[in-house]
């Protein structure tokens, strides 16, 4: 279950990956001393935003029901296959302990060994579902992240920023951010507004992911 504790990471640093992108461009438009780029080449002021993308990752109603989701999955196949795998082991011990006492006729051990590996088969199958279970995650993440880019693509149409850079409270490339730049606020409840919207329109048993 490693590799998809892995990728259950990978949601959370998603949307800085999104949102830095946007500072790399930026960079393009300041100089090499630093200098801060506020007039663009046609004499444009640059009007600029930022999110925090560590706000995102905890506040959005959306990513905090899919890491939940993903979770109780995780750890339903864990257990199951914990479970499992304890199973097998006593068996084999047991099955071991009369085979070297020689208490095992001919029979009972090729059935026991047959009765051994099918039950180790079944232990493998469980690979299959985890890694079913990761293709899931990476596919919905990657429609998570289409849904935050077009969400502040819409968002900014009205807005009229020309960069929306990402900040990030530790490691981020943004180093410091004007309050009055911060606009996380209006996204994330933008975010969580569509997203009950769209539960509410969602039939029955259906899903507003």
């Amino acid at each position: 279950m490693k590799n998809l504790s892995l990728v259950l990471n990978a949601v959370l640093l998603v949307l800085v990956i999104i949102l830095f992108v946007m500072f790399n461009n930026l960079k393009k438009s300041i100089g090499q001393d630093g200098s801060t780029a506020t007039i663009a080449s046609k004499g444009k002021l640059l009007r600029i935003a930022y999110v925090n993308a560590d706000s995102i990752n905890a506040n959005y109603l959306l990513m905090k029901d899919f890491n939940n989701e993903i979770q109780e999955k995780e750890n339903q196949l864990q257990e199951i296959y914990a479970a499992k795998a304890k199973k097998l082991q006593d068996e084999y011990q047991a099955y071991m302990q009369k085979k070297q006492s020689g208490n095992i006729s001919e029979l009972d051990d090729q059935k026991s060994q047959q009765d051994l590996q099918a039950k180790k088969s079944e232990l493998d199958g469980m690979q299959q579902q985890r890694d079913e279970l990761v293709k899931d995650v990476q596919e919905r993440n990657y429609a998570l992240q289409k849904k935050i880019q077009k969400f502040i693509s819409d968002y900014n149409k009205k807005a009229g920023f020309d960069y929306i850079l990402g900040y990030e409270n530790i490691g981020g490339s943004l180093l410091y951010g004007n309050d009055s730049l911060d606009i996380t606020k209006p996204i994330v409840s933008g975010l969580n507004q569509q997203y009950k919207d769209s539960a509410q329109k969602a039939p029955a048993g259906g899903s507003a992911h």
